[in-house]
């Protein structure tokens, strides 16, 4: 199949005139199938779809032959007639659009496709004279070529699309079967396998067309060609612009270089605000600033400033203090040194583009300095590490340079790598590797599993797929394969603006099968499957779930002569597991489980509940002072204060637990419960110091006075009243 140059567009305008057959013969089809002019207003309508999303500048004309009426420029007595120019040389628009898919009639009238071609050369060059077109001419003819026609003017056709520079395609039967024997021909393939007998009308069409496109080098498309790589919508491409910067190299070489984004990635466009019953009426946004208090003070920009969170509280910045503190930088792409290839990881690439350097145009001792450069890294296996400064004053980027030689061209890759603030490091447990583990005598597999594994791998490789007996080739080309996102986005447009009051169609079946696998990939790895599956026995196992009753649960009986499968799992039945705690969102610290709830609400995402759970906890634990049998509780409110303390480390608020364990003390005292606070300091408990946070009051002097003098005195004192209590006691005996 020939390269579908027309839908390859430029960066520069170009000048299509799209000339279509709408004569009898366009009409005939087998019956449950669509015709050829179907076809090609399906074409048509795809190729001014992407021309209109894309915004492009390409001008498009539209001739029509087979009408009842004449309407061109050249007609004159008999010639040149029924052929119509629908749409002169112009921007493609909705109104052309609606044209090509609601107004173009088949009729029973047979003109000439080698006339029509005249028009509409004649029509492009005459509309082009004194305009710049960089992306060329084209004339694409849409037609079965069962029609009448004269070749008194082939020649003269051949000549002015040469000297025009017009190039040709023509879209409509099967070209490249003329190698047919005679009794084959008389049918031909639809692209959805029926069947259509070919007049010798018809046969004599293709024969000249052949012979047209040989003289001037053009091409030919069949329908099934052409509209899978039409249904495509493409973004707009615009003319690469270069990052010109001097690669410096210590202090005295310098090579002049030139910058091309080679892969970044493509936004969908973005949405406008428009006014719903009016969308031709302008929206506009206001904003205005107001404080938080009652009356909702509205504030001028220009009163408000930036602040950086410093713990709890706020620290602003006004724009000099912003300005002052920016790193100074200027433009630079400085060679730091180089390193292995293997050292630098795929997934230490960062940034949303790739970077292609060249050396500039036109400066020879550049290209042969990068030349050197490049062909060293590739011998050495090495990369290049930079800085760069895309411009004054913006933050300095570190990247790698590696080389890319091909037959044609070499450059330099420039892809972004982190510093070590980017690197985030996290630390797994090792997997039971060892030879003598009886885990991995257990689980490690046994050679027809690697084997099976291995071929199933072998046979999903998309860089050796194959389409029937052609050669191996790459599927899924990241360059031949598009965001079925964008296309799926973009056929709603279409449909929309077309249709605004119809439910939005169903996904292209092509946008479909780019969601699925390669079919040939699925056949190849089918008996791979089977083979993983019996290698690889499942056997679904039924987790026999103990039956929990109060008995079992609180009986007292001694937990160190029961067998550790018969000893009762608090944590589950009644309880609830601890591991489901994450799964649910717990609001209430309980006093079952008080620790396990309020870490919980802690790591609630969908709210901050660290003011609330630490006012619940703190709650929680005098309620298990105070409803304790004796000591018999403490324990439990020990391990909730130190829950308490660790999470007011963590999230940089010592006052939260600082002022408890104050109130703590206060209220031990008034209870008379000194040895409780005793207590807590044993097990570690104390007052979070300025030097463990900064956010602090607390020096650490100060958290040692109020550890020690104040309890060595309060014990003291209790000493005392107890003796005098017995004296009394004895007195009154």
């Amino acid at each position: 199949m020939p390269k579908l140059v027309y839908f390859k567009m430029a960066a520069d305008k170009e000048a299509i005139a799209i000339v279509l057959d709408v004569g009898p013969s366009m009409s005939e089809s087998p019956p449950g199938t669509s015709t050829p002019l179907q076809q090609a207003g399906t074409a048509i309508t795809m190729i001014l779809q992407r021309k209109i999303f894309a915004n492009s500048k390409d001008e498009i004309a539209l001739i029509l032959f087979g009408t009842p009426n004449t309407a061109n420029e050249l007609a004159d007595g008999e010639e040149y007639q029924n052929i119509t120019l629908v749409r002169p040389l112009g921007l493609p628009d909705f109104d052309l659009l609606k044209y090509v898919q609601n107004e173009i009639q088949p009729s029973n009238i047979s003109a000439d496709f080698i006339d029509a071609m005249v028009v509409a050369l004649n029509h492009l060059v005459k509309q082009t004279e004194g305009k710049k077109f960089g992306g060329g001419k084209r004339l694409i003819l849409f037609s079965d070529l069962g029609g009448e026609f004269a070749d008194d003017q082939l020649d003269d056709i051949v000549n002015g699309m040469k000297q025009a520079e017009v190039q040709l395609n023509v879209i409509g039967p099967d070209l490249d079967d003329d190698d047919e024997d005679e009794d084959d021909r008389g049918a031909r393939p639809a692209a959805n396998g029926h069947s259509k007998p070919k007049s010798a009308q018809q046969r004599a069409g293709e024969a000249m067309a052949r012979h047209l496109l040989s003289q001037v080098e053009g091409e030919s498309y069949s329908f099934s060609e052409a509209l899978p790589a039409l249904s495509y919508f493409q973004n707009r491409k615009v003319k690469p612009t270069p990052w010109k910067c001097n690669l410096e190299i210590g202090n005295n070489l310098q090579i002049a270089l030139a910058g091309y984004v080679r892969v970044v990635e493509q936004k969908a466009p973005n949405f406008k605000n428009c006014y719903a019953k009016d969308i031709d009426s302008e929206v506009t946004t206001s904003r205005s600033y107001h404080l938080d208090d009652e009356a909702s003070t509205e504030v001028e920009k220009e009163e408000t400033a930036q602040g950086h969170r410093y713990g709890n509280t706020l620290v602003p910045f006004s724009e000099d203090d912003i300005a002052n503190m920016k790193l100074k930088t200027v433009k630079c792409f400085k060679l730091l040194g180089f390193t292995e290839t293997k050292n630098v990881k795929r997934h230490h690439f960062l940034g949303n583009n790739v970077q292609s350097f060249v050396a500039e145009k036109d400066d020879e001792a550049a290209g042969v300095a990068l030349s050197a450069l490049i062909r060293a890294l590739h011998e050495t296996n090495c990369v290049a590490i930079v800085r760069k400064v895309y411009r004054a004053n913006s933050d300095a980027k570190l990247g790698v340079l590696s080389p890319h030689i091909k037959a044609g061209y070499e450059c330099l890759f420039y892809n972004e790598i982190p510093f070590m603030e980017d690197v985030r490091q996290f630390t797994f447990g090792s997997l039971p590797l060892e030879p003598d583990s009886e885990l991995n005598k257990k689980f490690s597999p046994s050679d027809d599993q690697l084997r099976a594994m291995d071929n199933l791998i072998d046979s999903m490789d998309l860089s050796k797929t194959s389409q029937g007996d052609e050669e191996e080739e790459e599927a899924l080309k990241p360059k031949l394969t598009f965001n079925p996102h964008l296309q799926r986005l973009y056929q709603c447009l279409q449909h929309k603006a077309l249709n605004p009051d119809d439910p939005l169609p169903e996904l292209s079946p092509i946008i479909a099968d780019y969601l699925k696998p390669p079919q040939e990939v699925l056949t190849n790895c089918q008996s791979h499957v089977e083979k993983l599956k019996e290698v690889f026995p499942l056997k679904v196992v039924v987790k026999k779930k103990e039956e929990v009753s109060a008995k079992s649960m609180f009986q007292d009986k001694p937990i160190g002569d029961v067998p550790a499968s018969k000893k009762p799992k608090l944590d589950d039945g009644a309880l609830g597991d601890m591991k489901q705690l994450d799964k649910v969102k717990v609001t209430k610290v309980g006093t079952v489980t008080p620790v396990e709830d309020y870490w919980a609400m802690l790591r609630r995402k969908d709210e901050d509940m660290f003011e609330e759970a630490c006012k619940q906890l703190e709650t929680v634990i005098i309620d298990i002072i105070m409803g304790s049998f004796g000591a018999q509780s403490y324990p439990k409110a020990m391990e909730c204060m130190k829950a308490l303390r660790e999470a007011a480390l963590k999230h940089l608020e010592p006052g939260v637990f600082n002022k408890f364990f104050t109130q703590f003390k206060k209220e031990m005292e008034h209870y008379n419960k000194m040895d409780l606070f005793e207590m807590a300091k044993n097990s570690g408990l104390r007052l979070i110091d300025n030097e463990e946070c900064e956010e602090s009051t607390y020096s650490k002097d100060a958290v040692a006075e109020f550890m020690s003098d104040d309890v060595k005195k309060e014990k003291k004192e209790e000493e005392e009243m107890q003796e005098e209590d017995a004296d009394d006691l004895l007195d009154q005996l």
